[in-house]
């Protein structure tokens, strides 16, 4: 632990600036005084070009509640620029390939509490190598990921949460994680059936409204069917977050009818991100100005408080 490890009060004191309830902080900081493993967090989505702000956001949302916030993020894969000799026949492959020099890890510090301990850090490092020279049965390469159960180990007894950033989101970490969310990425939202119209007072076609229950089910056949892909192996989740491309056409009563339905399908919803089409840049973590920027983390507040929650009321370190 931190040696400027803050009580529970002034923990919770901090988060109460930020918009939660005192007396809610103060519970959850009493109870995180014992010894706890920390949460392994795995976001899912089917892309991921404007995944990383809204993960950045919850993180240092956490951060500013007192927590110490790991992002640790996969580096690019080296492997791939020594596989040119793939497709040849193996002896020839054996002679061209040559093992490459993998990255060396970097650290940075995102954001720190000028007098508590929340924190976020970032941590780049490859999660597996692969060898050419021990091949599976279909001649491909074998997978070697203990570079990332390493990395998590190792920070298990500095951190509060983990969150891992992989290149690839869309597949569950089961070895690694320890809990799933899903973002629903929405180019349209489905308030209206476009497959039967209705004249208008113009003169003009529009789609038939749709119910909240039936948007639900929608955007769970249009945003989430990625989930159902392969590989076909069971995955737990913790919940899903909506994350709009473009300004809603629906009010609050309305998104809170789609909340219901998903929770009866048994998707716990965590809350509705706006992204909007920003010129963010693609596939980059937000910059630490922005982490800093009050505001900016304003945004994410209420999703990062719902999801603490949630991950705080389930067991720990199942998959």
């Amino acid at each position: 632990m931190p040696k400027n490890q803050s009580t529970a009060a002034q923990s919770a004191r901090r988060a109460s600036r930020s918009g939660e309830k005192y007396t809610e902080a103060l519970r959850r900081a009493q109870t995180s005084e014992a010894p706890r493993t920390p949460h392994v967090l795995r976001f899912l989505a089917e892309r991921s070009g404007n995944l990383h702000y809204l993960v950045g956001g919850i993180a240092a949302g956490w951060a500013r509640s007192g927590q110490r916030v790991l992002l640790l993020e996969e580096a690019e894969d080296y492997w791939r620029w020594t596989m040119s000799g793939v497709g040849r026949s193996r002896s020839r492959r054996k002679k061209d390939i040559e093992a490459a020099t993998p990255p060396e890890p970097t650290t940075s510090t995102l954001w720190a509490s000028p007098d508590g301990p929340g924190l976020l850090i970032r941590h780049t490092c490859m999660w597996q190598v692969r060898h050419p020279s021990q091949e599976s049965d279909r001649g491909l390469p074998r997978t070697d990921r203990s570079p990332l159960a390493a990395a998590v180990a190792g920070a298990l007894g500095t951190y509060d949460v983990i969150v891992l950033v992989p290149k690839h989101w869309s597949y569950p970490d089961r070895e690694n994680a320890t809990a799933h969310v899903v973002v629903g990425e929405i180019d349209i939202f489905p308030d209206t059936d476009c497959r039967t119209a209705l004249p208008g007072p113009g003169g003009e076609e529009r789609g038939v409204p749709l119910s909240p229950d039936q948007s639900a089910a929608v955007l769970r056949e249009r945003c989430l069917d990625f989930l159902f892909g392969s590989p076909h192996l069971p995955i737990v989740l913790d919940g899903v977050i909506w994350q709009s491309n473009g300004e809603l056409p629906v009010d609050a009563d309305y998104l809170a009818g789609v909340d219901r339905d998903m929770d009866r399908a048994g998707l716990r919803p965590l809350g509705w991100s706006l992204a909007g089409r920003m010129p963010y840049p693609h596939r980059q973590l937000p910059e630490p100005d922005q982490l800093k920027d009050p505001d900016f983390v304003a945004r994410y507040q209420p999703i990062a408080r719902r999801l603490r929650s949630t991950l705080d009321a389930r067991p720990v370190g199942r998959s």
